[in-house]
Parts: C-alpha cells; sequence; structure tokens
C-alpha cells in the first residue's frame, strides 16, 4: 500500500476487521472510545474506506469509499475470510451515456459500461431513451442500480444537478443540521442538489464550502462531456464498492482475530448475526474476561444445545443466498440426531405448504407432502428429501453450502451460506442445478468456497444413486412413524444416511 489510507468501521465485526486493518498498514480516521481503547490508537486523518454490515443482513459486509482504499480493504479482508463469497470490487457513482434497452411495470433496464444491464426505477422511461445516468448502487443478485442525472462525490457530500436534499441519518445535532440546511437552500437556488455525508458533521464550514466549490467545477466539467460523449463511455467514477458473505466458518476466524485484543467467547459473531438475542454474545464475553477458558465455554454452548435436542425440538433453517437477504426455509421438527466426533447431524421434518414447483425439482407441491432435512455441522451437503402423503420418494435436492452454524435460541437455528450449485436427483437421474449462476459467481475460481463447492459436486456424483435407493427405503418412517419400532428403524436408517455422506469424503 503506497500510502496509508483512513478507515471507519462500524457494526458487529468493528473490533475484527479495524484490527485486520491496521495490522495491513490502514489508519483509523474516525473511530469510537470504545475501539480506541482496545485497539490502543486514535483517530489519526480523514476516512477514505467504511467498512459495515448490511442493514438487512448482518453476516454480509460492505465496503465502500475511495477507489484504492476500496481496493486494498478488500484485499486486506479477504486475505483473512477464506471459505466467504466475494463480489467486487465495483465501481459506484459511475456516470455514463445510456440507452434504455427494454422497461417493465417499475422501470427500465438500461446499458451500462460493465457489461451488465442496471435497473433505472422510474415509470417515465421508456425502450429506446438516451439519457446520462450515474449507478448509485447494487441489488442482491449484482445488478446495478441506476438513477437519472450526474452524482459528483466528495468526502463531506455527493452534488447531484437536480435539486434534491439529503442529510445522513447519523447526523444528530441540531445545530449541525439547521448549518448544513443553510448551505442546501444556496444548493437548491442554483437548481442542484446535495446528500450530506456523516462526516459533513465533523468538517468546518470554510472545509464544507471549500469542498462544494471544487465538486461544482467537476460537475460542470463531467456536465459538459456528457453532451457529446459516446453511448456507454465512463465519464466518472466517485468510489468503489465491494462484498464480502461471511460464512460461519469466517466468522469465528473473526472470533479468533477479535480475541487478540479482547476477551471473545466462541461463536461470538454468529450469535451476533443469527440470534434475536445478540446480547448473549456481550454476557459470554464477560465470562471469558473473568477468565473462563475458551473451551469451556464453547463446550458449555454446546451441552446447552444438545440438552434441547429432544424428539420434536423446533427447528429454524436459515439459508443465506449469496448477496441477498436470509430466507427462512420454513419450520420443522427434529426427527432425529447423532452427536459425533465431527459435531452434530440432524433430521428434521417439514410439512410442505403452498403450491407451484419445487424449485431445482420440477415436481408439483401437494397436499401432506414432508420433507425430510440432513445436516451435519461440518458438512457441505444439506440434503432434501420429498415425501408424498404415502411415503413414496418425489425428489431429491443436495444443497451445496458453507459449513452451518447451529445454536440454540429460543428454538434451534441452523444457518449456513449457499453455494449457488446444487444437484436434483428425480427418478434416480441426477441432474446439476445452478451451474451458470455458480460460474458466474465465482469466474474460474478454483480456492477456497469456490473450490470446495466444485469437489463437493463431485462427491455428489458418486454418492446420488445409492443415497436415492436409500431415502426411497425410508420414507414411510418420515411421513408416519409412531410407534417405538418404527422409531428405532428410522433412526438406523439416518445413521445409514450419515455414515454413506461422511465416507464419501473419504
Amino acid at each position: 500500500m503506497e500510502q496509508p489510507y483512513g478507515f471507519r468501521v462500524r457494526g458487529i465485526y468493528a473490533t475484527a476487521i479495524s484490527k485486520i486493518l491496521i495490522d495491513y498498514g490502514f489508519k483509523p480516521g474516525d473511530i469510537s472510545e470504545k475501539l480506541s481503547r482496545r485497539l490502543n490508537t486514535e483517530s489519526e486523518g480523514p476516512v477514505d474506506v467504511t467498512v459495515k454490515d448490511s442493514d438487512d443482513n448482518k453476516s454480509l459486509l460492505v465496503i465502500i469509499g475511495v477507489p484504492g482504499a476500496v481496493e486494498e480493504a478488500f484485499k486486506a479482508i479477504s486475505s483473512v475470510v477464506k471459505t466467504s463469497l466475494y463480489r467486487g470490487p465495483l465501481p459506484l457513482y459511475m456516470v455514463f451515456r445510456a440507452r434504455v434497452s427494454s422497461q417493465d411495470m417499475g422501470g427500465c433496464y438500461v446499458e451500462t459500461p460493465l457489461g451488465v444491464h442496471g435497473y433505472l426505477k422510474d415509470r417515465t422511461c421508456y425502450k429506446g431513451e438516451d439519457l446520462v445516468a450515474t449507478i448509485i448502487g447494487y441489488r442482491g443478485d449484482g445488478t446495478p442500480l441506476i438513477d437519472r442525472g450526474i452524482y459528483i462525490v466528495g468526502r463531506y457530500m455527493i452534488l447531484l444537478d437536480k435539486p434534491v436534499e439529503k442529510i445522513s441519518e447519523h447526523i444528530r445535532d441540531p445545530d449541525v443540521i439547521l448549518e448544513l440546511r443553510g448551505i442546501s437552500d444556496m444548493v437548491l437556488k442554483q437548481g442542484l442538489g446535495v446528500s450530506w455525508r456523516s462526516s459533513a458533521s465533523r468538517a468546518s464550514l470554510k472545509e464544507l464550502l471549500g469542498e462544494l466549490d471544487t465538486l461544482k467545477r467537476t460537475l460542470t466539467e463531467v456536465s459538459t462531456k456528457a453532451n457529446s460523449a459516446a453511448s456507454m463511455e465512463p465519464l466518472y467514477v466517485g468510489e468503489k464498492i465491494a462484498f464480502i458473505h461471511l460464512s460461519p466458518e469466517d466468522m469465528d476466524e473473526l472470533d479468533r482475530v477479535r480475541s487478540l485484543v479482547t476477551p471473545t467467547t466462541p461463536m461470538h459473531h454468529v450469535i451476533k448475526a443469527f440470534s434475536d438475542n445478540p446480547d448473549t454474545a456481550d454476557l459470554l464475553d464477560s465470562i471469558a474476561a473473568s477468565g473462563a477458558p475458551p473451551n469451556a465455554i464453547l463446550n458449555g454452548l454446546r451441552k446447552h444445545l444438545v440438552e434441547r435436542l429432544s424428539s420434536g425440538a423446533e427447528i429454524l433453517i436459515i439459508h443465506n443466498r449469496p448477496f441477498e437477504k436470509p430466507r427462512i426455509l420454513g419450520r420443522g421438527r427434529l426427527k432425529t440426531y447423532l452427536n459425533l466426533e465431527d459435531g452434530l447431524w440432524l433430521g428434521v421434518v417439514r410439512s410442505i405448504t403452498g403450491s407451484g414447483l419445487y424449485d431445482g425439482l420440477g415436481i408439483q407441491k401437494e397436499k401432506d407432502d414432508k420433507a425430510l432435512t440432513i445436516i451435519g455441522e461440518n458438512s457441505w451437503l444439506t440434503i432434501h428429501a420429498y415425501y408424498r402423503y404415502n411415503s413414496e420418494l418425489k425428489g431429491v435436492y443436495i444443497n451445496i453450502n458453507t459449513k452451518p452454524a447451529v445454536i440454540y435460541d429460543v428454538m434451534i437455528k441452523i444457518s449456513y451460506l449457499d453455494l449457488e450449485l446444487d444437484a436434483s436427483i428425480v427418478h434416480g437421474e441426477l441432474k446439476i442445478v445452478d451451474q451458470e449462476r455458480f460460474e458466474h459467481l465465482c469466474r474460474g475460481n478454483e480456492t477456497g468456497a469456490c473450490g470446495r463447492a466444485r469437489r463437493e459436486l463431485e462427491r455428489v456424483k458418486n454418492l446420488y444413486s445409492d443415497l436415492w435407493s436409500l431415502l426411497s427405503r425410508s420414507g414411510e418412517y418420515v411421513t408416519s412413524s409412531r410407534n417405538e419400532e418404527d422409531i428405532n428403524t428410522f433412526n438406523e436408517r439416518f445413521r445409514e444416511l450419515v455414515s454413506m455422506i461422511r465416507n464419501s469424503r473419504q
């Protein structure tokens, strides 16, 4: 890194990420008193990059700021979290001349210099329209979000070529807000707009007005270029943005990093990300601070969990699709479990509701269908077997995902990061699902989670025939078994299934 960039970190990973960035050579530009004490450092200058967890997904890291700073921060963090998924760095506030290629009920799709179509949420747009546009963000599926007009980015504000005003929700001082609105009024009278960033609250009036003049000159230059620019030509890039979707395994790695500067319980970040009672992590940190060995805390958490694994216990499966909001697969009931040396294996039965087709199977959902889900703490495969009311196996869906986290949080929660590469078995025939999405996600990467997903797919190709055969003979115990003999038979069948999955790794 040629120069030390300044950083700001917000959210549940603040301590661990700050430690990583400081060790890499970054300087804290905006740091809380608590973090300052933990890391024995102070704010040293401006903020070039911000790292935070997403508002609607606590397992998703967002890195945003000056292009060079984002690239270096992304490099630093991704060198530590190696089983997660990455997107970017991507251009943000890129201005270009574009053409609308198609439209739907909510807006239009616009050609972009990135080689993919962006989405403009504007019902007045129309196919074939030429416009000057700016990329202002990205959807979970990677689609650029577009707005009309020009955005020019500064340290304290974003200047727009249309009369709008916005003040960061993090600016709460009434005197500061009053001062900023005074400047906004001046900007609006000139037919321009301004979006005030949180850093504006710490700037002097002289600094604010100085930056405003600089941004106005840049806006004029970009606007002039736009009048004669070719379609799709990038005219300006204000920032970059990158995303890291953390796996539960990498949350454990961030626990280790955090423990280097402050007492940290095992599963600290998993609890913070997935529990409805995140303060539990703080309580356990206090126990760690009192001298309790980490292994003792982990064993206590495991004992607490296992004691609640009675037949019929409620299970919630959280499916984390890459870079999107978590999705609840549904609530199920624990049918059986094994507590082995490589962790817990759970057999969960769910009653299927709704109508339509099963994703990836192309089979109709029917009344009284049931699903058996087999999931292991150290397994990269989650298996869903779907049965008719008469115990006939309809199909099997094999999800390739990172190792899951299993916690007790009033109910038992299982959360994993989907790797977008799955397989289905129908009538004993194997079909690969979502391979195109996977290749788009990994772009030829053979390391980390992407490399592991490819190896797991090869396991599935060797495993599927025996798996189908054994699951076909298990339906009556999934859909109806109530007497002790049936329960014992199913437990033995489940042990066979788990043994088959485990042995296929060897």
